[in-house]
Parts: structure tokens; C-alpha cells; sequence
């Protein structure tokens, strides 16, 4: 039996022997404000004894006999438990104009507001709400929404008594969340530590990178991939919102980009998401890497990707280190003049005449060798009819001297447009 129904049975019983109506109207006033007391102590209880916020929940909601629902800054639902089988539950929904106007109203207000019914609204059920604060930080809203009136011969506890109540559980929600929220971040900074310290190459040898890796709950034998995104998404939580995107990947913020370690292969749908994470954001990915000691390696090869990502037009996309084709070679020669040389000494005079005649031969010139020769599919993909396409590729090679029906010709050609292309910006 809890220490409530010990205290309510105890007041009932002083109760059927007293005589005097006032004296019973006061007995039944101290009953209620016991049985608050008592509610209370039970909860703190539970606090103490280390509930997280679902079971305080819980716990709570079983002692007042009402629905509680526990809701977050943003008036997400993040746990709720209770009621009777009538009680619908909470239905509200920002997008109607009473319900958005209310969440206002309890985003200033800091203290417990009774609310109303409003029939034919989605407020259709009256409440009681009090903020989940600690100091000047709200942590969320606490309700307990009215139950149907059972048959009694008591009457309901008056409002300063459920006002006490909520006010105090408010107070109990706001140190398991405050704790939860400390013990969040403590693990993210850790996590983040160990991330950085990996990716920096930053551990004794092999065996100290294993054992910093399994610290972040990847297996050994795991295939890692690094991920780099630039520039930073402004976001505050973009952690949170990484695990949701990809469970179980480690990040950290060097130098002003976020870097993450991703156990597995990432689907293309999960590595756009990364992009969407803020305005301009590019994704650079490495190629698999076999153990924790080669990440280094996979944080210069995301980083690469990512520059030769904004090069080739697609900012604000996922660009895969390993699908780079020849990029991959051109980003390894340190001498960008001399690769530019290479490219002037083959494709010099079509630079020039592009920019004498404000015409885009060396485009036609990709796109044509791109798809291995064909005038139909070049035209297809420039939007030109075929016999367009073919006076272009004529013109071409006169300008260059180049026979691209010659392997060889093709093939310098393909790196000489590649290199500008890379270049370009």
C-alpha cells in the first residue's frame, strides 16, 4: 500500500468520528493537502531513486489518476502515461491556430496555467501545464489533462492543491531532465574526444586505435567510412540529428568542419540528409577503411572530395571519394602548373577559341567523349540536334589538330579535360 493510501484511509477514519460539519470541512481540507504532500514525497522518491523521464512519467501519472504528458521545448511528445480508458490523450496540433496561440502563451508564461476546454478546437480537453525549468532554461511543458468526474462523495481537490502538486512534480522533471541533458552532453564531449582523437591519428599504435574505436561502439572487423561536412551546419543539435540519420556514428568539429566516423556503408538517402542539414552544406565521403589506425587517411580523402566536389559543380550534394575516377589521380600530383600546362599544351587553342567567340567547345568536348564517341547521345545530353553535335566535334579537332577517332587521342584528350575541368571551379 502507498504511503498516500495509508495517509487517506488514516484522515477518513478521523473523518467518520468527528460530528462538527465545520470540523469535517476542515478534516477534508487537511486530507487533500496530505494526500498532496504524500503525492509528492512518492515522486521525489522515484527521482531520487534515479527514474529517467518516462518512468517519472509513469510514476506520476499513477498517483494523481489522471493522464500526464511530458512534451519538449518544441511541444514534441516525449512521454505520457496514464488515464482513464475515455481519456483520449492529447490531440493537440500547431498547425491549429487555438493550439498555436496557446503554446505562445506557455512558452512566456514560466508558470502552471489551468486551461480550459474549447469545445469543437483541439483543446477540447482541459488541462493543467506547468513549465519544466531550471534557472532561465526551459527543458519542457508538463500537463496533466482532466479526467471525467467519478461518482464521490468528496469533492475534487481544489486548485491550489493541484497547482502545489504540479508545480513540484515540475520541479522533480526539471532535475531528471537537467541530469539527463548534463549526462548527454558529458557523453557527447567524450565521444567527440575520442572522434578527434582518431581522425587526427592521435593514438600509440594499431592496438590503442582498436581499443579508442570499440570505446565508441564500433565492432572490430567493421568497415569505416569518414564523412566531412562543410561548411559547419549551423544547427546546435546537428548531433542528435546525425544518430538519428546514421545510429552508431562518432563526430567531432575540427577546424571548422564536422567530421564523423560511420560504421558500414551510408545510403545515398542518409548521406543527402547529411547535406540538408544546413544551407550550402557538402559531404565529402572516404573510401572504406579496413581498421581505426587508417582513418587519418580517410579524413584527407573526404576533405579531397569535398574540394573537388565544389570544383565540379556539386556544392551542396554527397560526393563519394571512391567514385572520383580519375579526380582521384589529378588531386595526387601536388603541381596543379604543371597539370594545367599538360592540359594548355593539348586543348590550349580550343581554351582560346571558347573565349574569343564566347563559344562552349570544350563542354561538347566532354560531354562527346564522356559518352564514347556518340553524336546521338552527346546531343541528347547538350540539348543539340545530332548534325550539330557532329559539325562541332569536326570543328574541334581542326582547331586542336587532334584525330579523336585515334584511342590515344581520346585518351589525352579525356585528361586534358578533366584537368580543367577539376580547375575550373
Amino acid at each position: 500500500m502507498s504511503r498516500a493510501d495509508i495517509t487517506e484511509r488514516i484522515t477518513e477514519r478521523a473523518m467518520a468520528d468527528g460530528s462538527d460539519p465545520a470540523l469535517s470541512g476542515l478534516s477534508r481540507q487537511n486530507s487533500i493537502y496530505r494526500r498532496t504532500m504524500a503525492v509528492c514525497d512518492e515522486l521525489a522518491d522515484a527521482a531520487l531513486g534515479a527514474a529517467d523521464p518516462v518512468r517519472l512519467t509513469e510514476v506520476f501519472a499513477e498517483l494523481v489518476g489522471k493522464r500526464v504528458v511530458l512534451l519538449d521545448t518544441a511541444f514534441r511528445l516525449r512521454a505520457q502515461a496514464g488515464g482513464s480508458d475515455s481519456s483520449r490523450g492529447l490531440r493537440w496540433n500547431r498547425t491549429d491556430p487555438s493550439v498555436d496561440r496557446l503554446l505562445r502563451a506557455l512558452e512566456s508564461a514560466r508558470r502552471p496555467l489551468r486551461i480550459p476546454a474549447i469545445p469543437g478546437s483541439l483543446l477540447d480537453q482541459a488541462c493543467l501545464v506547468a513549465p519544466v525549468v531550471v534557472r532561465e532554461t526551459s527543458l519542457g511543458y508538463l500537463l496533466v489533462l482532466d479526467e471525467p468526474a467519478p461518482a464521490s462523495d468528496y469533492p475534487p481537490a481544489p486548485d491550489d492543491a493541484e497547482f502545489l502538486t504540479i508545480t513540484y512534480a515540475a520541479t522533480l522533471f526539471a532535475l531528471t531532465l537537467a541530469h539527463e541533458q548534463t549526462s548527454a552532453e558529458l557523453d557527447m564531449r567524450y565521444r567527440a574526444s575520442v572522434v578527434d582523437a582518431l581522425v587526427s591519428g592521435h593514438f600509440l599504435d594499431a592496438d590503442d586505435a582498436r581499443r579508442k574505436a570499440r570505446s565508441l561502439g564500433l565492432r572490430d572487423g567493421t568497415p569505416l567510412h569518414v564523412a566531412m561536412l562543410r561548411p559547419l551546419p549551423p544547427d546546435l543539435v546537428w548531433a542528435q540529428r546525425i544518430a538519428a540519420i546514421l545510429p552508431g556514428a562518432g563526430t567531432a568539429v575540427r577546424d571548422g568542419v564536422l567530421v564523423a566516423i560511420i560504421p558500414g556503408d551510408p545510403s545515398t538517402d542518409a548521406l543527402t540528409a547529411l547535406c540538408q542539414l544546413g544551407p550550402g552544406v557538402t559531404c565529402g565521403i572516404s573510401e572504406p577503411v579496413d581498421s581505426p589506425e587508417l582513418l587519418p587517411r580517410g579524413v584527407r580523402q573526404a576533405e579531397r572530395a569535398i574540394d573537388l566536389g565544389l570544383r565540379l559543380g556539386r556544392a551542396g550534394q554527397p560526393v563519394r571519394y571512391d567514385q572520383l575516377g580519375i579526380y582521384r589521380l589529378l588531386c595526387t600530383i601536388g603541381d596543379m602548373q604543371h597539370l594545367m600546362g599538360f592540359a594548355r599544351d593539348i586543348l590550349g587553342p580550343l581554351l582560346d577559341y571558347d573565349t574569343q567567340h564566347r563559344t562552349d567547345l570544350v563542354r561538347t568536348l566532354s560531354v562527346y567523349l564522356h559518352h564514347h564517341g556518340s553524336h546521338k547521345q552527346s546531343a541528347r545530353m547538350l540539348h543539340l540536334h545530332t548534325n550539330t553535335v557532329a559539325y562541332r566535334i569536326a570543328r574541334i579537332e581542326t582547331i586542336t589538330g587532334l584525330d579523336l577517332s585515334d584511342p590515344d587521342n581520346r585518351l589525352i584528350a579525356h585528361v586534358a579535360v578533366k584537368i580543367i575541368e577539376s580547375q575550373s571551379g
